[in-house]
Protein backbone atom coordinates (compact mmCIF):
# COMPACT_ATOMS: atom_id res chain seq x y z
CA UNK A 1 0.00 0.00 0.00
CA UNK A 2 1.39 3.67 -1.15
CA UNK A 3 1.60 5.98 2.30
CA UNK A 4 -0.74 9.06 1.80
CA UNK A 5 2.35 11.36 1.98
CA UNK A 6 3.55 10.03 -1.01
CA UNK A 7 0.59 11.28 -3.04
CA UNK A 8 1.19 14.72 -1.44
CA UNK A 9 4.28 14.88 -2.82
CA UNK A 10 3.88 13.86 -5.99
CA UNK A 11 0.74 16.52 -6.23
CA UNK A 12 3.24 19.02 -4.62
CA UNK A 13 5.53 18.79 -7.52
CA UNK A 14 2.99 18.61 -10.42
CA UNK A 15 1.09 21.18 -8.96
CA UNK A 16 3.01 24.20 -11.13
CA UNK A 17 1.56 22.41 -14.51
CA UNK A 18 -2.05 21.57 -12.76
CA UNK A 19 -1.87 25.74 -12.15
CA UNK A 20 -0.17 26.70 -15.20
CA UNK A 21 -3.63 26.59 -17.57
CA UNK A 22 -5.09 29.09 -15.08
CA UNK A 23 -2.62 32.12 -16.61
CA UNK A 24 -3.34 34.72 -13.76
CA UNK A 25 -1.70 37.75 -13.38
CA UNK A 26 1.34 37.53 -11.18
CA UNK A 27 0.83 39.31 -8.02
CA UNK A 28 4.55 40.85 -6.06
CA UNK A 29 5.37 38.12 -3.26
CA UNK A 30 4.16 39.02 -0.04
CA UNK A 31 5.34 38.52 4.25
CA UNK A 32 3.65 39.38 7.29
CA UNK A 33 4.58 39.10 10.78
CA UNK A 34 1.92 38.35 13.72
CA UNK A 35 2.49 38.81 17.08
CA UNK A 36 -0.87 38.21 19.62
CA UNK A 37 -0.88 38.33 23.59
CA UNK A 38 -3.55 37.22 25.76
CA UNK A 39 -3.85 37.69 29.03
CA UNK A 40 -6.75 35.98 31.21
CA UNK A 41 -8.03 35.92 34.88
CA UNK A 42 -10.49 33.22 35.64
CA UNK A 43 -12.57 33.24 39.27
CA UNK A 44 -14.53 29.99 39.74
CA UNK A 45 -17.37 29.50 42.26
CA UNK A 46 -18.20 26.37 41.48
CA UNK A 47 -21.51 23.83 42.88
CA UNK A 48 -20.69 23.51 46.49
CA UNK A 49 -19.46 20.18 46.77
CA UNK A 50 -20.69 17.55 49.62
CA UNK A 51 -18.49 17.57 52.78
CA UNK A 52 -15.12 16.21 52.01
CA UNK A 53 -15.25 17.30 48.60
CA UNK A 54 -12.54 19.98 46.65
CA UNK A 55 -12.33 23.47 46.64
CA UNK A 56 -14.89 25.10 44.56
CA UNK A 57 -13.71 28.70 44.54
CA UNK A 58 -10.36 30.09 43.23
CA UNK A 59 -8.86 32.41 40.34
CA UNK A 60 -5.73 31.64 38.37
CA UNK A 61 -4.12 34.28 35.92
CA UNK A 62 -2.91 32.53 32.54
CA UNK A 63 -1.17 33.90 29.29
CA UNK A 64 -0.39 32.97 25.54
CA UNK A 65 1.79 34.34 23.49
CA UNK A 66 1.51 33.65 19.59
CA UNK A 67 4.00 34.11 16.67
CA UNK A 68 3.85 33.52 13.40
CA UNK A 69 4.57 34.27 9.85
CA UNK A 70 2.91 33.87 6.44
CA UNK A 71 4.37 34.28 3.58
CA UNK A 72 2.33 34.93 -0.09
CA UNK A 73 3.42 33.46 -3.76
CA UNK A 74 1.29 33.30 -6.97
CA UNK A 75 1.00 29.67 -6.34
CA UNK A 76 1.99 28.93 -2.83
CA UNK A 77 1.34 30.32 0.53
CA UNK A 78 3.91 29.53 3.86
CA UNK A 79 2.64 29.61 7.11
CA UNK A 80 4.78 28.80 10.47
CA UNK A 81 3.74 29.79 14.03
CA UNK A 82 4.44 29.01 17.70
CA UNK A 83 3.02 29.32 21.07
CA UNK A 84 4.07 30.05 24.33
CA UNK A 85 1.64 29.03 27.13
CA UNK A 86 2.19 30.29 31.07
CA UNK A 87 0.15 29.41 34.09
CA UNK A 88 0.26 30.79 38.06
CA UNK A 89 -1.54 29.69 40.75
CA UNK A 90 -3.64 26.67 39.12
CA UNK A 91 -5.58 25.30 42.30
CA UNK A 92 -4.21 22.22 43.64
CA UNK A 93 -7.34 20.98 45.58
CA UNK A 94 -10.13 21.47 43.63
CA UNK A 95 -10.75 17.60 42.45
CA UNK A 96 -13.90 15.90 44.16
CA UNK A 97 -16.34 15.13 42.79
CA UNK A 98 -14.41 15.03 39.16
CA UNK A 99 -12.57 18.20 38.15
CA UNK A 100 -14.61 21.82 39.33
CA UNK A 101 -14.29 24.22 36.66
CA UNK A 102 -11.30 24.77 34.33
CA UNK A 103 -8.44 25.30 36.74
CA UNK A 104 -7.80 21.68 37.95
CA UNK A 105 -7.90 20.47 34.60
CA UNK A 106 -4.91 22.31 33.72
CA UNK A 107 -3.54 21.35 37.16
CA UNK A 108 -4.33 17.68 36.64
CA UNK A 109 -2.74 17.11 33.03
CA UNK A 110 0.42 19.35 34.13
CA UNK A 111 0.81 18.03 37.50
CA UNK A 112 2.19 21.69 38.69
CA UNK A 113 0.54 24.80 39.93
CA UNK A 114 2.67 26.89 37.00
CA UNK A 115 1.74 24.84 33.73
CA UNK A 116 3.71 26.04 30.82
CA UNK A 117 4.89 24.90 27.14
CA UNK A 118 6.48 26.20 23.94
CA UNK A 119 5.28 24.52 20.87
CA UNK A 120 4.84 24.59 17.19
CA UNK A 121 1.52 26.11 16.69
CA UNK A 122 1.33 25.94 12.57
CA UNK A 123 3.57 24.56 9.74
CA UNK A 124 1.95 23.98 6.82
CA UNK A 125 2.25 25.00 2.84
CA UNK A 126 -0.96 25.68 0.89
CA UNK A 127 -0.71 24.78 -3.30
CA UNK A 128 -3.30 27.55 -4.48
CA UNK A 129 -4.82 28.77 -8.16
CA UNK A 130 -5.13 25.26 -9.53
CA UNK A 131 -7.35 24.45 -12.27
CA UNK A 132 -10.66 24.78 -12.01
CA UNK A 133 -10.28 26.13 -8.17
CA UNK A 134 -8.42 23.46 -7.04
CA UNK A 135 -6.14 23.93 -3.82
CA UNK A 136 -3.91 21.78 -1.56
CA UNK A 137 -3.01 22.40 2.21
CA UNK A 138 -0.85 20.13 4.22
CA UNK A 139 1.05 20.05 7.14
CA UNK A 140 0.17 21.06 10.54
CA UNK A 141 -3.16 23.93 10.61
CA UNK A 142 -6.25 24.63 12.11
CA UNK A 143 -9.28 23.12 10.93
CA UNK A 144 -13.07 24.00 12.11
CA UNK A 145 -16.37 22.06 11.08
CA UNK A 146 -19.28 24.14 9.38
CA UNK A 147 -16.44 26.94 8.32
CA UNK A 148 -15.19 24.98 5.05
CA UNK A 149 -16.56 27.47 2.39
CA UNK A 150 -17.75 31.21 2.86
CA UNK A 151 -21.34 31.76 1.85
CA UNK A 152 -20.37 35.89 0.63
CA UNK A 153 -23.47 36.98 2.97
CA UNK A 154 -22.38 39.07 6.09
CA UNK A 155 -25.26 37.69 8.11
CA UNK A 156 -25.40 34.31 7.23
CA UNK A 157 -21.45 34.00 8.33
CA UNK A 158 -22.11 35.78 11.82
CA UNK A 159 -24.64 33.12 12.15
CA UNK A 160 -22.19 30.44 11.22
CA UNK A 161 -19.25 31.38 12.93
CA UNK A 162 -21.34 31.79 16.20
CA UNK A 163 -23.87 28.56 15.88
CA UNK A 164 -22.27 26.13 13.07
CA UNK A 165 -18.49 26.21 13.91
CA UNK A 166 -16.66 23.93 15.72
CA UNK A 167 -19.90 21.57 16.69
CA UNK A 168 -18.08 18.54 15.66
CA UNK A 169 -14.41 19.30 14.86
CA UNK A 170 -12.55 22.29 16.57
CA UNK A 171 -9.40 24.13 17.47
CA UNK A 172 -10.50 23.97 20.96
CA UNK A 173 -9.65 27.84 20.71
CA UNK A 174 -10.49 29.19 24.00
CA UNK A 175 -8.67 26.62 26.01
CA UNK A 176 -5.10 28.43 26.90
CA UNK A 177 -3.37 25.27 24.62
CA UNK A 178 -5.57 25.08 22.50
CA UNK A 179 -5.67 22.45 19.80
CA UNK A 180 -4.23 22.01 16.03
CA UNK A 181 -4.20 19.09 13.30
CA UNK A 182 -1.37 17.22 11.01
CA UNK A 183 -2.97 16.18 7.87
CA UNK A 184 -3.94 17.39 4.16
CA UNK A 185 -6.69 19.03 2.62
CA UNK A 186 -7.94 19.34 -0.97
CA UNK A 187 -10.52 21.93 -1.89
CA UNK A 188 -12.55 22.72 -4.94
CA UNK A 189 -13.66 25.98 -5.18
CA UNK A 190 -16.22 27.52 -7.73
CA UNK A 191 -18.64 30.56 -7.58
CA UNK A 192 -21.61 28.40 -6.56
CA UNK A 193 -20.25 25.60 -5.02
CA UNK A 194 -17.24 24.26 -2.75
CA UNK A 195 -16.04 20.45 -2.25
CA UNK A 196 -13.57 19.63 0.20
CA UNK A 197 -11.75 16.50 1.51
CA UNK A 198 -9.09 16.18 4.12
CA UNK A 199 -7.63 13.42 6.37
CA UNK A 200 -6.43 14.80 10.02
CA UNK A 201 -3.97 14.05 13.11
CA UNK A 202 -5.17 15.97 16.22
CA UNK A 203 -2.57 17.20 18.60
CA UNK A 204 -2.32 17.32 21.99
CA UNK A 205 -3.58 20.59 23.92
CA UNK A 206 -6.59 21.57 25.65
CA UNK A 207 -5.66 21.15 29.19
CA UNK A 208 -2.62 19.08 28.19
CA UNK A 209 0.99 20.64 28.84
CA UNK A 210 2.69 18.41 26.34
CA UNK A 211 0.76 20.56 23.59
CA UNK A 212 1.56 20.22 20.02
CA UNK A 213 2.75 16.40 20.02
CA UNK A 214 0.60 13.85 17.12
CA UNK A 215 -2.68 11.92 19.06
CA UNK A 216 -1.04 8.42 17.83
CA UNK A 217 -4.21 6.57 17.23
CA UNK A 218 -6.58 8.77 16.70
CA UNK A 219 -7.76 9.66 12.92
CA UNK A 220 -10.48 12.19 11.27
CA UNK A 221 -11.52 12.41 7.67
CA UNK A 222 -13.92 15.10 6.32
CA UNK A 223 -16.03 15.69 3.43
CA UNK A 224 -17.94 18.22 2.62
CA UNK A 225 -20.30 20.10 0.14
CA UNK A 226 -21.99 23.83 -0.05
CA UNK A 227 -23.87 25.40 -1.93
CA UNK A 228 -23.64 29.44 -1.79
CA UNK A 229 -26.87 31.85 -2.12
CA UNK A 230 -27.24 32.37 -5.63
CA UNK A 231 -30.68 32.88 -7.73
CA UNK A 232 -32.22 29.54 -7.52
CA UNK A 233 -31.20 29.41 -3.73
CA UNK A 234 -31.44 33.30 -2.74
CA UNK A 235 -30.33 34.43 0.90
CA UNK A 236 -29.35 30.45 2.01
CA UNK A 237 -26.63 28.90 2.62
CA UNK A 238 -26.56 24.75 2.22
CA UNK A 239 -23.85 22.53 3.11
CA UNK A 240 -23.99 18.47 3.56
CA UNK A 241 -20.94 16.98 5.38
CA UNK A 242 -19.58 13.72 6.65
CA UNK A 243 -17.01 13.01 9.27
CA UNK A 244 -15.24 9.82 9.96
CA UNK A 245 -13.49 9.57 13.85
CA UNK A 246 -11.33 6.91 14.45
CA UNK A 247 -9.84 6.57 17.99
CA UNK A 248 -7.31 3.97 19.11
CA UNK A 249 -5.77 6.28 21.71
CA UNK A 250 -4.10 3.91 24.55
CA UNK A 251 -6.29 5.84 26.83
CA UNK A 252 -7.93 4.09 29.73
CA UNK A 253 -11.10 6.33 30.43
CA UNK A 254 -14.87 5.21 28.83
CA UNK A 255 -17.05 7.99 28.82
CA UNK A 256 -20.31 6.58 28.43
CA UNK A 257 -22.95 5.65 31.22
CA UNK A 258 -21.66 1.72 31.39
CA UNK A 259 -18.71 3.00 33.98
CA UNK A 260 -16.57 0.02 33.10
CA UNK A 261 -12.97 0.24 32.35
CA UNK A 262 -11.20 0.25 29.20
CA UNK A 263 -7.40 -0.65 28.55
CA UNK A 264 -7.73 1.49 25.64
CA UNK A 265 -9.86 3.96 23.60
CA UNK A 266 -11.81 1.96 20.90
CA UNK A 267 -14.37 4.30 19.42
CA UNK A 268 -15.21 4.27 15.60
CA UNK A 269 -18.00 6.87 14.62
CA UNK A 270 -19.32 8.33 11.29
CA UNK A 271 -21.66 11.45 10.98
CA UNK A 272 -23.44 12.47 7.83
CA UNK A 273 -25.38 15.59 8.07
CA UNK A 274 -26.48 18.79 6.65
CA UNK A 275 -26.97 22.37 7.39
CA UNK A 276 -29.26 25.48 5.73
CA UNK A 277 -28.27 28.60 7.05
CA UNK A 278 -30.51 31.99 5.85
CA UNK A 279 -30.75 35.86 6.29
CA UNK A 280 -33.62 37.58 4.52
CA UNK A 281 -35.04 40.90 4.34
CA UNK A 282 -37.75 41.84 6.37
CA UNK A 283 -38.86 45.40 5.80
CA UNK A 284 -36.34 48.12 6.09
CA UNK A 285 -32.96 47.84 7.66
CA UNK A 286 -34.52 44.60 8.88
CA UNK A 287 -33.33 40.52 8.40
CA UNK A 288 -34.20 37.34 9.88
CA UNK A 289 -32.26 34.85 9.73
CA UNK A 290 -32.86 30.76 10.38
CA UNK A 291 -30.49 27.76 10.78
CA UNK A 292 -30.87 23.94 10.74
CA UNK A 293 -28.70 21.47 11.47
CA UNK A 294 -28.72 17.71 11.83
CA UNK A 295 -26.50 15.10 12.21
CA UNK A 296 -26.94 10.83 12.55
CA UNK A 297 -24.09 9.06 13.70
CA UNK A 298 -23.24 5.23 13.17
CA UNK A 299 -20.43 2.93 13.76
CA UNK A 300 -18.56 1.16 16.78
CA UNK A 301 -18.47 2.42 20.33
CA UNK A 302 -16.34 -0.51 22.64
CA UNK A 303 -17.36 -3.10 20.57
CA UNK A 304 -21.56 -1.79 20.83
CA UNK A 305 -23.22 -0.87 18.01
CA UNK A 306 -23.60 2.86 18.08
CA UNK A 307 -26.13 4.98 16.36
CA UNK A 308 -27.26 8.14 17.71
CA UNK A 309 -28.61 11.72 16.37
CA UNK A 310 -28.43 15.82 16.75
CA UNK A 311 -30.97 18.36 15.69
CA UNK A 312 -30.83 22.08 15.69
CA UNK A 313 -33.23 24.54 14.79
CA UNK A 314 -32.85 28.21 15.50
CA UNK A 315 -34.41 32.17 14.28
CA UNK A 316 -33.06 35.21 14.54
CA UNK A 317 -34.54 38.72 14.22
CA UNK A 318 -32.30 41.95 14.36
CA UNK A 319 -33.36 45.82 13.15
CA UNK A 320 -30.29 47.65 12.26
CA UNK A 321 -32.36 51.33 12.36
CA UNK A 322 -32.85 51.18 15.76
CA UNK A 323 -30.21 52.27 18.49
CA UNK A 324 -27.63 49.33 19.61
CA UNK A 325 -29.15 47.38 16.32
CA UNK A 326 -30.87 44.73 18.66
CA UNK A 327 -30.10 40.98 17.10
CA UNK A 328 -32.79 38.51 19.24
CA UNK A 329 -32.27 34.92 18.60
CA UNK A 330 -33.84 31.52 19.95
CA UNK A 331 -33.70 28.34 19.18
CA UNK A 332 -33.81 24.62 19.86
CA UNK A 333 -31.25 21.46 20.08
CA UNK A 334 -31.22 17.69 21.11
CA UNK A 335 -29.25 14.82 21.05
CA UNK A 336 -29.48 11.83 21.85
CA UNK A 337 -28.83 9.75 25.68
CA UNK A 338 -28.09 5.99 26.17
CA UNK A 339 -31.34 4.33 27.26
CA UNK A 340 -29.62 1.17 28.65
CA UNK A 341 -25.52 0.94 29.74
CA UNK A 342 -26.16 -3.24 28.46
CA UNK A 343 -28.33 -4.14 25.75
CA UNK A 344 -25.41 -3.55 23.24
CA UNK A 345 -26.29 -0.43 22.00
CA UNK A 346 -24.70 2.98 22.69
CA UNK A 347 -27.16 5.54 21.60
CA UNK A 348 -25.49 8.71 22.71
CA UNK A 349 -24.49 11.39 20.71
CA UNK A 350 -20.64 11.97 20.36
CA UNK A 351 -19.53 15.21 20.06
CA UNK A 352 -16.26 14.31 18.05
CA UNK A 353 -13.17 16.87 18.87
CA UNK A 354 -15.23 20.24 19.51
CA UNK A 355 -14.48 23.44 20.55
CA UNK A 356 -17.35 22.83 22.95
CA UNK A 357 -17.24 26.20 24.63
CA UNK A 358 -18.71 27.91 21.53
CA UNK A 359 -22.13 26.42 22.83
CA UNK A 360 -21.89 26.32 26.39
CA UNK A 361 -19.45 29.33 27.17
CA UNK A 362 -19.63 28.89 31.17
CA UNK A 363 -17.91 24.87 29.84
CA UNK A 364 -19.89 22.98 32.57
CA UNK A 365 -21.84 20.98 30.24
CA UNK A 366 -21.75 20.28 26.28
CA UNK A 367 -23.68 19.34 23.68
CA UNK A 368 -24.13 15.31 24.67
CA UNK A 369 -27.50 13.84 25.88
CA UNK A 370 -28.95 17.51 25.99
CA UNK A 371 -31.40 18.68 25.21
CA UNK A 372 -32.11 22.70 25.28
CA UNK A 373 -33.89 25.92 25.01
CA UNK A 374 -31.91 29.08 25.02
CA UNK A 375 -33.25 33.08 24.06
CA UNK A 376 -29.91 35.54 23.54
CA UNK A 377 -29.70 39.25 22.56
CA UNK A 378 -26.99 41.09 20.84
CA UNK A 379 -26.37 44.47 20.88
CA UNK A 380 -23.86 47.01 19.59
CA UNK A 381 -23.74 50.26 21.63
CA UNK A 382 -20.92 51.46 19.85
CA UNK A 383 -19.27 50.18 16.75
CA UNK A 384 -16.17 48.97 18.56
CA UNK A 385 -18.28 47.85 21.83
CA UNK A 386 -20.64 44.80 21.05
CA UNK A 387 -22.27 43.23 24.12
CA UNK A 388 -24.45 39.36 24.98
CA UNK A 389 -26.86 38.22 26.86
CA UNK A 390 -27.92 34.45 26.97
CA UNK A 391 -30.50 32.43 28.98
CA UNK A 392 -30.21 28.66 28.37
CA UNK A 393 -32.69 25.90 30.25
CA UNK A 394 -30.77 22.94 30.03
CA UNK A 395 -32.56 19.47 30.51
CA UNK A 396 -30.84 15.83 30.01
CA UNK A 397 -32.16 13.85 27.19
CA UNK A 398 -32.16 10.73 28.88
CA UNK A 399 -32.17 10.43 32.81
CA UNK A 400 -30.23 6.55 32.22
CA UNK A 401 -27.25 8.21 30.64
CA UNK A 402 -25.00 11.13 32.12
CA UNK A 403 -24.28 14.96 32.54
CA UNK A 404 -21.02 15.16 29.93
CA UNK A 405 -18.74 17.80 29.45
CA UNK A 406 -15.47 18.06 27.63
CA UNK A 407 -14.30 19.20 24.40
CA UNK A 408 -12.95 15.67 23.25
CA UNK A 409 -9.10 14.53 23.11
CA UNK A 410 -6.38 16.15 24.05
CA UNK A 411 -3.71 13.62 25.14
CA UNK A 412 -2.59 10.59 23.66
CA UNK A 413 -2.39 8.36 26.49
CA UNK A 414 -3.31 8.01 29.77
CA UNK A 415 -6.51 8.84 31.95
CA UNK A 416 -8.31 11.09 30.56
CA UNK A 417 -10.46 10.32 27.25
CA UNK A 418 -11.42 14.27 26.63
CA UNK A 419 -14.66 13.97 27.15
CA UNK A 420 -16.22 12.75 31.12
CA UNK A 421 -19.76 12.07 32.79
CA UNK A 422 -21.40 13.02 36.20
CA UNK A 423 -24.56 10.71 37.16
CA UNK A 424 -27.90 12.26 36.08
CA UNK A 425 -29.05 11.03 39.97
CA UNK A 426 -32.69 9.91 37.75
CA UNK A 427 -33.22 13.15 37.14
CA UNK A 428 -33.03 15.41 33.65
CA UNK A 429 -33.18 18.97 35.20
CA UNK A 430 -29.74 19.90 34.78
CA UNK A 431 -30.53 23.34 35.10
CA UNK A 432 -30.99 27.13 34.24
CA UNK A 433 -27.69 29.34 32.93
CA UNK A 434 -27.70 33.27 32.85
CA UNK A 435 -24.87 34.39 30.87
CA UNK A 436 -23.32 37.67 29.44
CA UNK A 437 -20.70 38.79 27.61
CA UNK A 438 -18.70 41.93 26.82
CA UNK A 439 -16.34 42.92 24.12
CA UNK A 440 -14.34 46.33 23.53
CA UNK A 441 -12.19 47.25 20.54
CA UNK A 442 -9.59 50.36 21.86
CA UNK A 443 -7.63 50.28 19.47
CA UNK A 444 -6.67 47.99 15.89
CA UNK A 445 -3.64 46.26 18.49
CA UNK A 446 -5.65 45.96 21.37
CA UNK A 447 -8.76 44.93 23.11
CA UNK A 448 -10.60 43.21 26.15
CA UNK A 449 -13.45 41.00 26.55
CA UNK A 450 -15.21 39.30 29.62
CA UNK A 451 -17.66 36.70 30.46
CA UNK A 452 -19.89 36.42 33.75
CA UNK A 453 -22.09 33.69 33.91
CA UNK A 454 -24.56 32.01 36.66
CA UNK A 455 -25.65 28.70 36.90
CA UNK A 456 -29.35 27.58 39.03
CA UNK A 457 -28.67 23.62 39.15
CA UNK A 458 -31.69 21.12 38.87
CA UNK A 459 -32.39 18.20 40.13
CA UNK A 460 -28.95 16.41 38.32
CA UNK A 461 -26.37 18.48 40.05
CA UNK A 462 -28.60 18.61 43.46
CA UNK A 463 -27.96 14.99 43.78
CA UNK A 464 -23.85 15.10 43.45
CA UNK A 465 -23.63 18.58 44.72
CA UNK A 466 -24.24 20.07 48.36
CA UNK A 467 -24.61 23.64 46.51
CA UNK A 468 -26.55 24.43 43.10
CA UNK A 469 -25.76 28.07 42.87
CA UNK A 470 -22.36 28.22 40.53
CA UNK A 471 -20.34 31.52 38.95
CA UNK A 472 -17.58 31.69 36.80
CA UNK A 473 -16.29 35.07 35.05
CA UNK A 474 -12.98 36.19 33.52
CA UNK A 475 -11.44 39.37 32.13
CA UNK A 476 -8.97 38.97 29.12
CA UNK A 477 -7.21 41.37 27.21
CA UNK A 478 -5.71 40.68 23.73
CA UNK A 479 -2.70 42.51 22.01
CA UNK A 480 -2.32 41.91 18.44
CA UNK A 481 0.45 43.36 16.03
Amino acid sequence: MVPHYVYVVLLTLAWPVVAAAQVPSVPAPSMRVQVKDTTRVEVWRFFEPQSGGGNPHYAFPANRLFAGIDYHRRLIDLTAGVQYVQFGLLPTSSVGPGPLGTGPQYFTQSGGSDSHQVYVRLLHMKLKNGVRGMSLQFGRFGYTSGAESASGDPKIEAVKRQRIDSRLIGEFEWSLYQRTFDGARFDVDRARWHAAASWLRPTQGGFEEKAGLPLGGLHVATATFGLRPSRALRHTDWQAFAYKYDDRRPVHARPDNSLLPAASADVHVTSVGGTAVGAYPAGTRAQVDVLVWLVAQRGRWYGQRHAADAEAAEVGYQRTALPWKPWLRGGWFRSSGDRDPVDGRHGTFFQMIPTARRYSLSTVYNLMNLTEVFGQALLRPRANVSLRVDVHRLRLSDPADLWYAGSGATERTGATFGFAGRRSNGSVDLGTMLETAADWTLSSHFSVNGYLGRMKGGGVVAGTFAGTHLRFGYVETIVSF
